[in-house]
């Protein structure tokens, strides 16, 4: 990596400026509500609620005594399900 930096480097141009950033504003719509041609009552828009998600590795052991597996889950059982 650190070849291929240096590599890139003598082809840079290291003494050009950086181009000016141009500010652009996106003008996003306020949100409506809208009304139900049926019912007439009013309809919010759908709310998006944050979720969490946990990923849990276990690495299990190269053994064929089940006892050592029993304990790994019961493990997991006592300080993570209860």
């Amino acid at each position: 990596m650190a070849s291929t930096f240096f590599a890139l480097l003598a082809l840079a141009d290291l003494s050009a400026q950086p181009a000016p950033k141009k500010e652009e504003h996106v003008d996003t719509p306020p949100t409506k509500i809208e009304k139900t041609e049926k019912s007439g009552n009013e309809v919010a828009p759908p709310q998006h609620k944050a979720s969490l998600h946990y990923n849990i590795q276990i690495h299990l052991p190269a053994t064929k005594d089940i006892e050592v597996f029993n304990a790994i889950f019961k493990a997991i059982k006592e300080h993570l399900l209860e």
